[in-house]
């Protein structure tokens, strides 16, 4: 049976799959008034041509935000400002920096960045206790499970002014810390963020001597403990905008995203493959999940790393609407300017612990296409957000074997 959309030559309804055995046909359909042909980025192409990818078609609506980040951000309009000479944001008082972007200025690329790693719009605080990494051979397929604690704090620019800091020289605090499997174990790090865009403090629990010792602050972009993600790459970007060479907003365009996840990770649910019921584990290169993708309208941000950074440069879009700029989609190009890695980014919406509403991460995949490897992350469905009583103790050096257990 043909899909209804190769009968109706003009629209595909929703529910289709686009996939390898159909791209052909469906590049000459439309999808919501739009051509499915402009909304498929080349890379994504490429990953439905010869990486099995498949998109099933959602209706596109809009994703809820908390009424309190637009206030804070109204109320903060103008004040913040990018330094010329050092890249560094100043003045910034709460809420989003930048509420206009102008996506016809390449020098706005930076205020797209700046939106996404300071403004609250993803939550003050978060803890999921844990995330679930499956980490996948292209050839093989699933090489082995882990189980990562990951904490956030703003302590600069929260919608709760509780959690500022006081002397206001800490823009978050982070923790990430193993859980499993046993023989990594106990393996935790603590990064400090500074408003002054400052190099950040790294902190490394070293299990068999129970000590904490300071790493490098160049530490912020290595790889992370044998998944394909660097540091400054989860949960999309994880870097002060001014530690990169440049930043160029080339502009803006439409792309299938995912805004409304389906996908439901249940962690009761066994171990090994019988955990990860959603990849399709059976199908080279095994690493796939079916999801709901949708017409969202996006930000095409080109970022420069220094020289030192294993990746040449990246290319992001983020979501034009304003007060939800999820990264959903990056290529990751290496020293040869060769794609190297793409990161997918799925949101869905969520009720916080404080009952407001807004985006959460569902999982995030990043696919090595040069060594044929993979990282799917699924957050822990029963993470907390803006919960109560949240401490920057908790997020310290000293914090991290207790946080452990």
């Amino acid at each position: 049976m043909w899909p209804d959309c190769y009968r109706d030559r003009a629209r595909c309804p929703v529910g289709t799959v686009i996939s390898a055995a159909n791209i052909d046909q469906l590049k000459t359909q439309t999808f919501e008034g739009k051509s499915i042909s402009d909304l498929i980025l080349p890379t994504q192409e490429r990953m439905i041509r010869e990486f099995g990818l498949q998109m099933r078609l959602q209706t596109a609506s809009e994703v809820q935000v908390d009424p309190r980040l637009i206030a804070l951000t109204e109320q903060h309009a103008g004040k913040a400002s990018i330094n010329s000479q050092t890249g560094v944001l100043e003045n910034f008082a709460g809420g989003l920096p930048f509420a206009s972007i102008d996506a016809g200025n390449p020098a706005d690329g930076v205020k797209v960045a700046q939106n996404f790693m300071r403004g609250p719009w993803y939550a003050d605080v978060l803890d999921y206790n844990p995330m679930y990494f499956a980490l996948i051979d292209g050839r093989k397929g699933l090489d082995r499970e882990q189980q990562w604690r990951f904490g956030r704090y703003m302590a600069d620019g929260a919608i709760d002014p509780a959690l500022a800091d006081p002397k206001g020289q800490i823009a978050k605090y982070e923790v990430v810390l193993n859980k499993y499997p046993n023989d990594t174990r106990g393996l935790g790090v603590v990064t400090i963020q500074y408003t002054d865009a400052r190099l950040p403090d790294v902190y490394a629990y070293i299990r068999s001597v129970r000590r904490v010792r300071r790493l490098s602050s160049n530490a912020w972009a290595d790889p992370l403990s044998a998944t394909d993600l660097l540091n400054d790459e989860s949960f999309g970007m994880n870097a002060d905008p001014s530690w990169y060479k440049g930043w160029k907003l080339v502009g803006k365009r439409w792309i299938l995203a995912i805004a409304h996840s389906s996908v439901r990770f249940d962690p009761s649910v066994g171990s090994g493959e019988a955990r990860f019921p959603m990849i399709d584990l059976q199908q080279a290169p095994h690493w796939n999940v079916l999801d709901d993708w949708e017409p969202r309208e996006v930000l095409i941000v080109e970022a420069t790393p220094n020289q030192g950074h294993l990746v040449s440069r990246k290319v992001q879009y983020y979501d034009a609407q304003t007060y939800a700029p999820m990264l959903h989609w990056q290529e990751f190009y290496d020293k040869k300017n060769e794609l190297w890695r793409i990161e997918n980014c799925n949101y869905r919406q969520g009720q916080r612990d404080d009952g407001t509403n807004g985006p959460t991460v569902s999982f995030v995949g990043v696919y090595d296409l040069q060594r044929l490897h993979a990282s799917l992350v699924f957050t822990d469905p029963q993470g907390r957000h803006n919960y109560p009583n949240a401490k920057a103790s908790d997020f310290t050096p000293d914090a991290i074997p207790r946080l452990i257990n």
